[in-house]
């Protein structure tokens, strides 16, 4: 077997681990409904599983339905040499991804859940520019409307259907179109923030943490033991079911932790794929509600949202 030496000039432009993962499995919302049944059964939210696993119906087949738009060479060069996300969820929105949601909407109008067949419907009847505010709302983090009770019905259809068109766009770039830009807290390819992060198996990702996007599913390297929220590397604390957990190797860690940062005060999860090599990271998210509660009640703040959930807002008093 030959070895390559090499040579002054290569020495730093080796990439022993891809930084960028894009999302070209063309199955991936067939297997996030998978998962979710996979996880609703004997689970104490099972139910809410199951309907979010009708939702991952409706994505794959919303998916395989529709075709990438192309993105125009002035995009992917800016992305290339500037480090400016070609696809930003902060630009203004190609109309095509209402065909998604139409695909969407269509696909839950069939299924059997009541609940998804009445939200179907009711999206159905708002208008392109009524469903663009809610689209605004979902990926703000905020609500459509005066009404949050409505909102929380509708804004995982949407959030749904935003997935499927920006998993298909990042699905057709090349990691070459990824510039790399001045903070890894954001999606490289979107600008949206992470849903959670997975500590990755594998022969040239084992052991390192991806984090995942919320929108686009492209996946970036971020070094572990850093607050993927602030990118601080101290006050670092680890939260688990099982308690206050350290980040010392050791299978006794849990599948789901939470990564809780003294900084920003933000927390993001982040999983172990060994542990569970089966996992979704959206569908296992949901899963781990009650860690949400726990560490939410240690005094820290989500940084990255799920778009298939909507927590609603709190009552005042």
């Amino acid at each position: 077997m030959s070895t390559h030496i090499l040579e002054p000039g290569e020495i730093g432009n080796v990439e022993p681990f891809p930084t960028v993962v894009l999302p070209t499995d063309v199955t991936l919302f067939e297997g996030r409904a998978r998962r979710f049944r996979q996880l609703a059964s004997g689970h104490a939210l099972g139910k809410l599983l199951e309907v979010m696993a009708h939702i991952a119906d409706a994505q794959h087949k919303a998916f395989r339905a529709g075709s990438a738009s192309p993105i125009s060479d002035e995009l992917l060069k800016q992305s290339r040499e500037h480090g400016m996300p070609a696809l930003s969820c902060q630009a203004d929105r190609d109309a095509s991804w209402q065909h998604d949601l139409d695909a969407v909407i269509t696909a839950l109008i069939a299924c059997p859940e009541t609940v998804l067949q009445d939200a179907a419907r009711k999206l159905q009847g708002i208008d392109a520019e009524g469903r663009e505010a809610i689209a605004d709302a979902v990926l703000a983090g905020g609500i459509a409307g005066d009404d949050p009770d409505t909102h929380a019905v509708l804004a995982p259809l949407v959030g749904a259907a935003l997935q499927v068109w920006w998993t298909r766009q990042a699905g057709s770039m090349n990691t070459t179109d990824v510039g790399l830009i001045g903070s890894s807290t954001v999606c490289p390819v979107c600008a949206s923030r992470p849903i959670a992060s997975v500590v990755e198996i594998g022969a040239n990702q084992s052991n390192l943490r991806y984090l995942n996007c919320s929108l686009c599913s492209t996946q970036w390297h971020m070094v572990r033991v850093t607050c993927s929220a602030c990118e601080s590397t101290k006050g670092i604390t680890y939260f688990s079911l099982n308690g206050v957990e350290n980040e010392e190797p050791s299978r006794k860690l849990a599948f789901a932790r939470a990564e809780a940062c003294d900084a920003c005060h933000s927390y993001l999860k982040i999983f172990t794929r060994e542990k569970e090599p089966m996992m979704d990271v959206t569908a296992d998210d949901l899963a781990t509600l009650t860690l949400d509660m726990l560490v939410d009640e240690a005094g820290f703040l989500r940084s990255g949202p799920n778009l298939l959930f909507s927590p609603g807002v709190p009552e005042t008093e």
